[in-house]
């Protein structure tokens, strides 16, 4: 049977079927390639953005870095008894480093990378909180008069400042660290 269906069939030609069936690889290919290389387009862009929001980040960290820096200075002079100043004539500064701060916490939340975790998070949280809640507590003494206790207070809460900086210099670290790390992955891809 094999060899009478070849007989009969040995008058067409095999070879409009092997180039259809060739073209129809080929493009197949061809749309293969171009697929995975818009992958790996997005994927290099993916890790870019990663990077660049990685960099932005740090960058808020350090802004913070340097608020809390000048926030330990403002501190230390409002305790140089030398100076002769109300804790009260202080208020303005702290406003000012205040209103920083908090505007740098709330963009560096926004930029946070998605690696920290909720208790990095709320640690961050909470010691800002708590931070200003005794140095509001020692202004309030101020202005009550109690001038010893509220320098004794802004004392205190010169190793909450501390805790706080050691903290945003920890993320610093991770963030720098995460970027090397993409940077060597995007370097491989």
């Amino acid at each position: 049977i094999f060899l009478e269906c070849v007989t009969q069939d040995s008058s067409r030609s095999p070879t409009p079927l092997l180039l259809a069936g060739l073209f129809v690889t080929l493009a197949a290919l061809v749309a293969c390639a171009w697929y995975m290389t818009m992958q790996i387009a997005g994927l290099r862009a993916l890790q870019s953005d990663l990077v660049d929001r990685s960099r932005r980040d740090s960058l808020q960290l350090l802004r913070i870095q340097n608020d809390l820096h000048s926030l330990a200075i403002t501190m230390r002079d409002v305790l140089d008894i030398r100076q002769g100043q109300a804790l009260t004539s202080w208020s303005a500064e702290f406003q000012r480093l205040r209103l920083d701060l908090e505007d740098g916490f709330r963009l560096e939340a926004q930029m946070a990378p998605a690696q920290r975790t909720p208790e990095q998070k709320e640690y961050l949280h909470t010691s800002v909180t708590r931070f200003w809640a005794a140095i509001d507590h020692a202004f309030d003494l101020a202005v009550d008069g109690k001038e010893g206790p509220a320098r004794e207070q802004v004392r205190q809460s010169l190793q909450q400042q501390a805790a706080l900086n050691a903290a945003v210099a920890r993320l610093l670290v991770e963030n720098n660290d995460s970027e090397k790390q993409a940077t060597i992955r995007i370097g491989r891809s």
